[in-house]
């Protein structure tokens, strides 16, 4: 753990029981919604060990985190049935191996962009430990 790392930081809450944002544990990741839900049926999958690069990662780890991404993206278009699925792992600004899973929906107004476009909007759907539990049943009822 990296006690400077958000993502650490995400985790160790929830080792600790203090993160209604966890909708499911796999073996190498957290599956947790998103503070935010401009994308509504945002989620991340958090790697449980700080790692900094996809390509640091052993190869069976490598391979079981993409399962875990197609679980959790099955179970997401299940709960939300959006037009498209995107995903990014980039890490310039947390440096710990993550994926985000943006639904999209085809009436977005810019579903054709990435989906940091309305990026100046994302505070406006912040949302609560309540809020995010209702997603987490919404997904945990497809898993």
């Amino acid at each position: 753990m990296d006690k400077e790392c958000s993502i650490c930081q995400q985790v160790d809450s929830w080792r600790q029981g203090g993160n209604p944002f966890v909708i499911a544990e796999f073996d190498h990741c957290l599956w947790v919604v998103s503070p935010h839900q401009f994308h509504q049926g945002y989620t991340l999958l958090l790697l449980k060990n700080h790692v900094r690069d996809l390509h640091d990662l052993e190869p069976n780890v490598h391979d079981a985190l993409f399962r875990e991404v197609r679980i959790a993206a099955q179970a997401a278009v299940a709960a939300y049935q959006p037009w498209r699925m995107n995903y990014a792992s980039l890490g310039n600004q947390v440096q710990h191996v993550h994926v985000h899973l943006f639904p999209r929906y085809e009436n977005d107004p810019d579903h054709l962009q990435h989906p940091w476009h309305g990026a100046q909007e994302f505070e406006q759907h912040r949302i609560n430990g309540e809020q995010a539990q209702e997603i987490t049943m919404r997904l945990r009822a497809h898993l």
